[in-house]
């Protein structure tokens, strides 16, 4: 969210969130680093695979680490290689972080896997009904696609279908909140699906959401994608060879991983990623809450 896009919200909801400062960046970047590392530990002592996309790779490629101004890495791991990863953590590293999987019955309705740091709290709009709101990572998984076109086209609307009637189902679940963001005509049709959609709680819709994502166990099919992207199931596909055999980048003082023909990936979705936005498009974060607990203390001290 924007700087200027807070004082459109007005009334309560500009009044709780508050902007993250420089140095509360600086302290976050640190915290996300340290998450980065135990993931790298874990893939590199389990032969798992992991990817930058997203802003991620945008500052891998154009100043080797994080965007200034960005609150999250954004990774993505082939399926099979996450279902492995996410057993390693909750099995031998559960006492330093929690995992959010969209098959869990307590998924808060959301598809994108997370793994968070115990003991800390950022809280943000989007994370205004979790309880667990630990400093994270974003984990795409990376799907198997179809070969055979009849089969790719319905799992992807079908993969699309129950994203949108998550999305539309969770609006409705939150709408006292979400409306003070937005109760346009959008807003309000979505409502309206999702209060039909009611049969079923959110969870629920997450799940199938998921299982459509990643019905297709071909390890082998030409091409993947990202359905829980930016560009869903259809604008994410991509061949096999790109997401999962990635190249070695300069990370931050670490070496990570981008897409195999990381330009042309990046250009499709963001044209000239290379150019710095004006202050005005930079999406500066805002927060509910932000403690990194006895890191920012030690910090202090």
């Amino acid at each position: 969210m924007r700087l200027q896009d807070i004082a459109k919200l007005g009334g309560d909801a500009s009044s709780k969130l508050t902007v993250l400062s420089e140095e509360q960046l600086k302290e976050l970047h640190g915290v996300l680093l340290e998450i980065l590392d135990d993931i790298m530990t874990i893939c590199h002592e389990n032969g798992l695979r992991f990817v930058l996309i997203g802003g991620s790779a945008i500052g891998a490629l154009r100043s080797g680490g994080i965007i200034p101004w960005d609150d999250d890495i954004d990774i993505a791991m082939p399926r099979a290689d996450f279902e492995k990863f996410t057993a390693v953590v909750r099995a031998r590293w559960s006492d330093k972080y929690s995992m959010l999987h969209p098959q869990d019955p307590d998924n808060f309705g959301r598809v994108i896997p997370k793994i968070r740091l115990r003991g800390t709290e950022y809280r943000t709009i989007l994370e205004q009904d979790l309880t667990d709101c630990g400093v994270f990572i974003d984990i795409y998984t990376i799907e198997n696609v179809p070969d055979h076109a009849i089969a790719r086209a319905f799992q992807g609307i079908m993969a699309m279908g129950m994203g949108f009637a998550l999305s539309c189902r969770r609006l409705y679940r939150g709408r006292k909140w979400f409306r003070q963001f937005d109760n346009g005509l959008s807003f309000k049709v979505k409502c309206a699906i999702g209060f039909c959609l009611s049969f079923a709680s959110y969870e629920t819709w997450a799940r199938w959401t998921d299982y459509w994502h990643s019905c297709c166990k071909d390890e082998n099919s030409k091409f993947v994608s990202i359905p829980a992207d930016v560009r869903h199931y259809f604008g994410e596909i991509n061949p096999r060879s790109m997401l999962c055999q990635p190249v070695e980048v300069p990370f931050a003082g670490r070496t990570c991983f981008v897409p195999s023909q990381a330009d042309a990936y990046l250009r499709a979705i963001y044209g000239d990623y290379m150019q710095i936005p004006p202050v005005e498009k930079q999406e500066r974060n805002c927060y509910l809450k932000f403690d990194l607990g006895e890191r920012q203390r030690k910090e202090e001290n």
